[in-house]
């Protein structure tokens, strides 16, 4: 059986369990199995945005970020040289070839 990590701190603790983010339940698996896969050095950079309520409220941090601008989670974004060179979106951060597509930059 594969190993399954789960990120939590005292808070966040019970809502670890009940994840609220069916597109992140959806699109992590799948993000790390290309991100893995890929001959590239990658480094994934985990940002939480809280529970749903708190990610709902429309001043929240990276929202409101002129750097990140999230509007949707899962996001990945990107970054090289200091620069945004592409992102996906919670509608697409499943899709494997859109991940591909993102780490090779075409």
């Amino acid at each position: 059986m594969p190993l399954k990590v789960l990120d939590a701190t005292v808070s966040s603790f019970d809502g670890v369990f009940d994840n609220w983010c069916p597109d992140c339940v959806r699109a992590e698996p799948v993000i790390y199995k290309k991100l893995e896969a890929s001959p590239d050095d990658i480094a994934l950079l985990r940002a939480y945005v809280g529970d749903r309520p708190t990610w709902r409220n429309p001043q929240h941090p990276w929202r409101m970020d002129p750097r990140f601008k999230l509007t949707g989670v899962p996001t990945l974004i990107r970054w090289e040289n200091n620069t945004v060179k592409g992102h996906l979106e919670d509608h697409e951060a499943h899709i494997e070839s859109k991940i591909e597509a993102l780490v090779a930059d075409k």
